[in-house]
């Protein structure tokens, strides 16, 4: 809605939010869309390089956990791809059909790479691990462990959870970035998965994480199989390095079929938009509010207002003022705005 003649002259921030009202793109969203599309692409390309090493190693030495290590390396390849192609999708113009434009695009994104860390990662992983611990079980002979093949494999495993951890340091690092810009207190890094709104940021810590702790049962099952002569060890960290997956594609299944689905925006973000909106000059009283994260960065707010007067005029400027009051107070956030002046009815 563009902004009367007669009001007063708007001050730097406040301009700019009327432009992102008028439909041009938010340049502090864009910045913040940059940099977690090249933390995407820098993930993606330390994975490549961590999946072939896995694989090499897996392939060398037979190493059950380290075959279930490259399939998780392999599956997190494959979600950064989709995570990618999700954020180009998303940035579609809107059209008649997609009102909204595309932005869900990337929680559907997310969901998918919630489905391939499934089933690529730790469904594969588990029954190959299966696989091993029976016909371990059933002939004893293959139990003997080729201890200096397992040694590579183990040098490979300490490697990888160096290059992961620098990617978690890095996720943990974009996440206080994002806290910072957006001006929200600063939580710990589990919090902050379960706030966040940003299907690309939640599903890399998510990786990342798994990525860790899958290395480490990795690391347990093939030095217990070099301390104690017996591939037995190996095929139960490849077990676990499996499970593990299916947990936490279940997780991140549901965190991004949360978003999927549509969620609210946090309290501290409700607080500051309720402020603004009541703080406006000729708004007596907020009525109702809902609001709905299209993405991380794009918001739909529906208002219900009581004005100072019943006037259409009145209510035309109010309206405009209650707009740039809240795009004002958050200018980190593009907005699609509604807001409806009614009465507050009291029911008897």
């Amino acid at each position: 809605m563009k902004e009367p003649s007669d009001t007063l002259p708007l001050d730097a921030t406040a301009s700019q939010a009327q432009l992102n009202a008028s439909g041009d793109t938010n340049p502090t969203v864009v910045a913040e869309q940059k940099h977690a599309g090249a933390a995407v692409k820098a993930a993606l390309i330390a994975n490549i390089g961590v999946a072939i090493a896995k694989l090499a190693a897996a392939v060398f030495t037979g190493s059950s956990s380290m075959l279930s290590e490259s399939v998780h390396s392999i599956a997190d390849c494959s979600n950064e791809i989709v995570l990618i192609i999700g954020d180009k999708v998303s940035k579609h113009k809107l059209n008649s059909e997609h009102p909204f434009g595309w932005y869900r695009t990337k929680y559907l994104a997310s969901f998918v790479v919630a489905t391939l860390l499934f089933f690529v990662g730790g469904f594969f992983s588990t029954s190959e691990a299966v696989k091993k611990i029976i016909a371990v079980n059933g002939d004893p002979a293959l139990q003997n462990a080729n201890r200096m093949e397992l040694v590579v494999a183990l040098v490979v495993v300490v490697i990888s959870a160096c290059l992961e951890g620098y990617g978690l340091h890095q996720s943990v690092k974009e996440a206080n970035e994002r806290m910072k810009r957006t001006d929200t207190p600063k939580m710990g890094i589990f919090r902050f998965w379960k706030r966040t709104k940003s299907a690309e940021l939640a599903s890399v810590i998510m990786e990342d994480t798994l990525a860790l702790i899958g290395l480490a049962f990795a690391f347990i099952g093939i030095g217990c199989a070099i301390i104690f002569d017996n591939e037995l060890f190996d095929a139960i960290g490849g077990l676990m390095v499996g499970l593990l997956l299916v947990v936490g594609s279940l997780v991140l299944a549901y965190k991004s079929g949360s978003l999927l689905i549509g969620e609210s925006v946090t309290p501290d973000t409700r607080e500051r938009i309720v402020r603004a909106v009541e703080q406006t000059d000729g708004v007596e009283k907020l009525i109702n509010m809902q609001t709905v994260h299209m993405s991380e960065d794009n918001i739909l707010l529906c208002l219900k207002v009581q004005t100072s007067k019943l006037d259409r005029d009145y209510d035309v400027q109010t309206v405009d003022k209650i707009e740039r009051n809240v795009r004002t107070a958050l200018p980190w956030f593009n907005f699609e705005i509604y807001v409806e002046p009614d009465v507050l009815r009291v029911n008897r």
